[in-house]
């Protein structure tokens, strides 16, 4: 049976405790108020441990975590640093009358979340092709949550098998392809700050395989050149080019070999050839090679004719310039082209030349002189410039005098022709 609360002389306790939540590391204070307390001792009890902590002001528990305080007898506080997950549960604050007096109040300690390194996976190797699997488990509390990212941020290709969108212990990829290789974050959350991520880079192996942009470059003498061969291989591959009959390319004054990183399993071979000469000509070879395999691509280099362009300094040819399927030309192949093209239109008008001469030698020759008008006109046809322009003079001077002496001997033969009418009659007496 409990003192009775009216009694001046019975202690009582004045508020409640509070319940408490705290993340682990913190410092709590429960405090504990008591009306009245005259000669009687509190003491505080973590009651699902079945502990005693303290008696009035003395620690009895050898954590040294736990002190004690309190406020002219009446409030009385439990302080508790560094809290441990192992701190929550029920605290009850005592006072040693009879029958005794106690309340209680509920500490609830949360623990950001933390990657149990020995439960999670590390950085994977898979051929590819192959089925793999990625775990990441976390503690804490509340429980945390995991949930699974790239580090780039693209989305993760298909052939995922997740139980709930991209969450859960397990990221299991089937089918795996070269697009899935990168850097995965398992993402560990429950509420309680910072959350944690573990990083787990995914590789992803595969024999070689080279592509080649133009397999036909054209370059003039006396330039450089630039092939290129693109290549995606994982694990790195070893790579070299080599000349007809196998012979290998090393890097020196004449030729450099250089291998352009782009990415975690993409990288283009550069080969620059300085000075061609004629012997600079032919096939070339780019050969990669792996742990699991090796291949090679073929470009043939020919010779154009250089640029009539002299004041601009000599161009340097690449094979992004010339492509095999006629999309695009080097600058000599666009002259070449215009010239051929200037040439078609020069035929189309000298062609169109002749069958305008052959009309006009056909007119010319239904007149008087009309053949030597011909050959002066064909003559026309072969000359130039300013003898072209005298030929037509002259053409034009003879045709005018041919058509006098015919004007000139139209008119005799009517004046021949009157005096034989006049005639006539003193002719036929």
């Amino acid at each position: 049976m409990y003192p009775s609360q009216a009694d001046p002389a019975v202690p009582s306790f004045a508020e409640p405790i509070p319940n408490v939540t705290v993340a682990a590391g913190r410092e709590v204070v429960l405090p504990c108020v008591v009306n009245n307390l005259g000669t009687y001792r509190v003491a505080w009890i973590h009651t699902d441990k079945h502990t005693l902590l303290t008696l009035h002001d003395r620690v009895i528990t050898r954590n040294t975590r736990y002190s004690i305080s309190h406020n002219s007898h009446r409030t009385w506080w439990l302080n508790i640093k560094d809290v441990d997950e192992f701190d929550k549960g029920e605290f009850m604050c005592q006072i040693n009358t009879s029958p005794m007096m106690s309340q209680s109040g509920y500490l609830d300690v949360v623990v950001p979340p933390k990657i149990e390194e020995e439960h999670t996976s590390s950085d994977t190797e898979v051929r590819e092709g192959g089925d793999v699997g990625m775990r990441c488990r976390a503690s804490g509390s509340p429980s945390p949550k995991i949930k699974w990212r790239r580090e780039d941020q693209k989305d993760i290709p298909a052939g995922l098998k997740l139980g709930s969108g991209m969450q859960g212990e397990y990221l299991n990829i089937s089918k795996v392809s070269r697009l899935h290789m990168g850097a995965y974050l398992c993402i560990a959350t429950n509420g309680v700050q910072p959350s944690v991520s573990k990083r787990i880079m995914l590789n992803v192996n595969f024999a070689p395989m080279i592509w080649i942009p133009n397999q036909l470059v054209g370059a003039p003498l006396d330039t450089e050149v630039v092939l290129d061969c693109g290549l995606e291989s994982h694990p790195k591959s070893v790579t070299y080019w080599t000349r007809e009959g196998g012979i290998m390319i090393l890097s020196n004054a004449k030729y450099n070999s250089v291998l352009i990183d782009n990415g975690s399993y993409k990288s283009k071979m550069n080969l620059r050839i300085r000075n061609l000469m004629p012997e600079d000509y032919g096939a070339y070879t780019c050969v990669a090679k792996n742990s699991l395999g090796e291949t090679e691509g073929t470009i043939k280099l020919y010779e154009i004719p250089r640029p009539t362009t002299t004041s601009s300094p000599a161009p340097q040819y690449t094979s992004k310039t010339s492509r095999t399927d006629g999309s695009q030309q080097t600058t000599s192949e666009k002259m070449l082209i215009s010239t051929w093209k200037n040439s078609l239109v020069k035929d189309e008008i000298d062609s169109a030349r002749k069958a305008e001469l052959s009309t006009e030698l056909l007119e010319k020759e239904s007149t008087i002189g009309g053949i030597a008008a011909a050959a002066a006109s064909d003559h026309e046809f072969r000359e130039t410039g300013s003898e072209r322009k005298e030929s037509r003079r002259r053409l034009n001077k003879d045709h005018s005098s041919a058509s006098s002496q015919l004007k000139n001997s139209s008119i005799l033969q009517v004046y021949l022709c009157a005096g034989l009418y006049l005639l006539l009659p003193f002719l036929l007496r």
